[in-house]
């Protein structure tokens, strides 16, 4: 009886021995890594919310300059339906009575201020994203007039975009990996009682060199291994030591590389969103904001290498009357037409841009004007030949052209801009399909 209590109790201090640090080891690499991946998804999701306001910030942008509600309405119903993890969206013009909104939204709802805010709480993410009037004007008379912004200034607060997130499947996911570490500490626990069953002696060196290799693989030292010739009869403690160790290391691996895929994956879709930013989605040309940031570092490669640099705005003729007439679908097929034509007649290092409406722009590096103006009469007879269909008959439309060369004494992009679209006006008080280039600045 002495005997078998002797026995029980080498085998219960053999267990607590080999166990105990075992489950410690497993327990701070499994939580430290459940906090890590947590950490991360968080963030990735948080950058993904604010891309995803600031597209929709640029999408809303005219339409509240407009006061164009249903348009609003329709940006906000396309958003909520386009993520599902999204729980609610609004935009607030300045005017909140006017406030367009899908979905649900936890109010009260923080202060609206001139910069971005993101707000996170155990069960929401709330990002509210500040919308700015950045639109440039256009000189078509049948096109409303909008104020072109100061350079360098923010532009008018137009109003906000408000979205929020639900972090339920976040939540999950961290539920997941919580109970996958505990059926891994339960499995640790049967594999040390099942070594420790087959011992029936105590030992000393070979107990204290498995508690070193122990040691090292708390302090994170996966590759730690015990010697099995070294520990005699304790090599099944060492066996199942080794495979613990070998376990933990496979399966952190492992999920290592899930919460990198994951990552990977929501920068991805990051990436296309800050790309669709920058792409007009009806022509497939440079949006506003893109062409400004490629004509200022073309502005300023011609200024150090005293390269010439040409500029050519573009604007089509009579449009309002297109879309009166055949309505606004033809009048983005004569848009995407347009775009597609100018395209085919420059080169891969020329730069195009939407600038709204039916203006365009197009940015010739180093191109003196004289071959500008050249380049502009080819557009302009390949846009008067060609044709579209609407309704069984043949639609034609012509577009004006103003052309003007980079003069390095102008610093400000918006004054070489301005001496193009003083030449598009003049070509379009002339009679219209014409090309007019823009005098040089007095010595």
């Amino acid at each position: 009886m002495k005997m078998n209590k002797q026995a029980l109790g080498i085998r219960l201090r053999l267990w607590l021995a080999a166990a105990l640090p075992a489950v410690i080891v497993v327990l701070m690499l499994l939580f430290g890594f459940l906090e890590r991946h947590g950490r991360e998804l968080t963030t990735a999701l948080s950058d993904r919310a604010q891309a995803s306001s600031k597209q929709l910030g640029g999408a809303a942008e005219f339409p509240l300059f407009a006061g164009d509600g249903e348009s609003l309405q329709r940006l906000v119903d396309a958003a909520l339906a386009g993520d599902p993890h999204m729980r609610g969206v609004a935009i607030y013009p300045n005017d909140p009575d006017h406030k367009r909104m899908a979905g649900k939204l936890s109010y009260p709802l923080p202060d609206f201020g001139p910069d971005n805010l993101l707000r996170i709480t155990p069960q929401n993410l709330l990002v509210i994203h500040p919308v700015y009037l950045t639109l440039v004007p256009s000189d078509d008379p049948y096109q409303a007039q909008v104020p072109r912004t100061a350079s360098g200034d923010k532009g008018r607060l137009m109003g906000h975009v408000v979205m929020e997130f639900t972090l339920e499947s976040l939540l999950r996911q961290k539920q997941d990996v919580l109970l996958w570490s505990v059926a891994v500490t339960v499995l640790a626990l049967l594999l040390a009682a099942v070594v420790a069953t087959f011992i029936a002696s105590s030992v000393t060196g070979p107990l204290q060199h498995i508690s070193a290799v122990v040691g090292r693989i708390a302090q994170g030292d996966l590759s730690a291994r015990a010697d099995v010739e070294q520990v005699g009869v304790m090599e099944p403690l060492a066996v199942g030591v080794n495979a613990m160790a070998e376990r933990v290391a496979l399966n952190q691996g492992e999920l290592q590389a899930q919460v990198h895929e994951a990552t990977q994956e929501l920068r991805r879709q990051k990436e296309a969103a800050e790309m669709a930013a920058r792409i007009d989605p009806l022509t497939g040309v440079f949006s506003r904001r893109a062409f400004t940031e490629a004509a200022e570092t073309e502005m300023q490669r011609a200024l150090r290498y005293g390269l010439p640099l040409s500029l050519i705005m573009i604007d089509l003729d009579h449009f309002k009357a297109v879309n009166d007439t055949y309505g606004h679908a033809m009048g983005d097929a004569v848009l995407a037409s347009f775009a597609r034509t100018i395209a085919q007649e420059v080169r891969e290092v020329d730069v195009i841009g939407r600038m709204g409406g039916e203006e365009f722009v197009v940015l010739l590096p180093s191109t003196e004007v004289t071959e500008a103006v050249r380049v502009a009469e080819r557009m302009r007879l390949a846009v008067a030949s060609g044709e579209l269909q609407a309704y069984g008959d043949s639609l034609r439309y012509t577009a004006s052209f103003g052309v003007a060369a980079f003069d390095p004494r102008e610093l400000s992009l918006n004054r070489f801009m301005d001496r193009a679209d003083a030449a598009l006006y003049e070509a379009k008080r002339a009679g219209r399909n014409r090309v007019e280039l823009a005098p040089a600045l007095p010595v």
